[in-house]
């Protein structure tokens, strides 16, 4: 295999791909994990360390396994957490004593794909010119299988990151409160409900039982009507769908209403503003927000900067812009200060139960001010991904969609950065418009790339 490896390319959210194929392959993790022990060499710490967890993928052992072959190769020490969330394993990375984090997650993708996502030891994702530091040291080291690296298992080290939201929110007292809380049988299974039970919550545990197959399984943060069927049939406050690394937060209010990521931003900006915490009266969010959202902020003076899709672009901007929220309409918030600029679908829960007008009111009321435009999403599976612009049938048919929505819609025609799908999204003030468009679209993609 040596011959003809290919290196792994960093996307824009670590690896990921099908577990048991390049580059989710033994080959291939064991020599990440030796590039990474190289490149974690130049930081001089002494001992090296590095914490591994996952999300609960039957996958997720024989993965660590070869990574902790390559990592031990380069004489690093292997800590491993176990069933995680990913910013609960960013957390222990910027907290505790490890140079390194490696998160085995495919986050809200099928159980039978996995990845890895890793950390530097500030917390934050590495950095791009590192990522591509790695991919040419897979090409070069070839480290030896070996049959028992030193594993050090550190479940306990999680309660670390459990505590610290005491910490944040130390008046929080949930009692009375009853929470729906869908982990997607992932790696918040077990440390969503207790965390929320430690504020005193009633907790109904949703999807909350990993086999190692059931992760994303019409459940969590993509399939949040599972929840809101819990929500209605057990009379509950809130919702909360987490997708499989817990990243992102969906939320059901009390009467059933879905509320994503746009719904968090706008009622998040208003009250920061309102309380003097909106920084240039700005937020960030990518392209994939609804055009409600700009209109709703736009009434109380609040702008939106748009970057492209990936939290990791999200945190780019509000860095460079001294912004304190971001997020995407997926789920994703992103907050300055006690946030970390970490996506983490539990943070963003407590933060919105720790707004007392939410609590008093319902969340329904809190989530008002904000009205979508209709919108519709197809992904269209493709068999390959040329420059769209470059399909001169669907350049044409985009432009001329364009020109028919004019100001007052929008289209987002872009591929997936982790599956081999093309998003055909539209949305305008007339649904109908919406949907013949979408669906015209969508069928011209099908036919030229499917």
């Amino acid at each position: 295999m040596s011959e003809t490896f290919e290196a792994p390319k960093f996307g824009t959210d670590g690896l990921r791909g099908r577990a048991g194929e390049a580059p989710l392959d033994p080959e291939t993790m064991r020599r990440v994990g030796a590039s990474l022990g190289v490149l974690l060499q130049k930081y001089g710490v002494d001992p090296i360390r590095v914490v591994c967890g996952n999300d609960g993928r039957e996958s997720a052992p024989w993965i660590l396994d070869a990574l902790a072959q390559g990592l031990v190769a380069a004489e690093v020490a292997v800590t491993d957490v176990g069933l995680c969330t990913t910013p609960a394993l960013a957390f222990l990375a910027r907290t505790q004593p490890f140079a390194a984090g490696i998160m085995i997650s495919a986050s809200h993708n099928p159980s039978h794909d996995n990845g890895i996502k890793i950390f530097a030891h500030d917390g934050k994702k590495l950095a791009d010119a590192d990522e591509r530091e790695l991919e040419n040291l897979c090409v070069s080291l070839r480290p030896e299988k070996n049959a028992s690296p030193r594993l050090r298992p550190r479940p306990e080290l999680l309660r670390a990151y459990e505590d610290q939201f005491a910490e944040t929110y130390p008046d929080l007292d949930l009692s009375g409160f009853k929470l729906c809380v869908d982990a997607a049988h992932g790696g918040g299974s077990e440390l969503a409900p207790a965390v929320l039970r430690a504020f005193g919550a009633e907790v109904i545990e949703v999807a909350c039982e990993p086999d190692g197959f059931n992760i994303n399984e019409g459940v969590g943060a993509l399939h949040p009507d599972h929840v809101r069927k819990s929500v209605l049939e057990n009379g509950a406050h809130l919702g909360i769908c987490l997708d499989g690394d817990g990243d992102r937060g969906i939320f059901v209010d009390e009467t059933g209403e879905i509320r994503d990521g746009d719904d968090q931003l706008c009622l998040f900006a208003l009250h920061m503003q309102r309380t003097g915490q909106l920084p240039h009266a700005t937020i960030a969010a990518t392209v994939m927000s609804n055009l409600g959202l700009h209109r709703a902020l736009q009434k109380h003076g609040i702008l939106v900067h748009v970057t492209p899709v990936g939290d990791r672009n999200v945190v780019a901007a509000m860095r460079e812009r001294g912004l304190a929220l971001g997020g995407e309409q997926s789920g994703h918030m992103l907050f300055a200060g006690d946030g970390h600029l970490t996506g983490d679908g539990l943070f963003t829960a407590l933060r919105l139960l720790s707004l007392p007008f939410a609590r008093a009111g319902g969340f329904a009321k809190a989530f008002a001010s904000f009205r979508r435009f209709p919108q519709k999403l197809v992904n269209v599976p493709v068999r390959q991904k040329p420059t769209l612009e470059t399909v001169p049938a669907i350049a044409a048919r985009a432009a001329a969609i364009e020109k028919e929505l004019g100001q007052d819609g929008r289209l987002l025609l872009r591929y997936s950065g982790t599956e081999p799908l093309c998003r055909v999204m539209i949305e305008a003030a007339d649904g109908e418009v919406v949907e013949r468009l979408c669906a015209d679209l969508a069928a011209l993609v099908q036919k030229e790339l499917g």
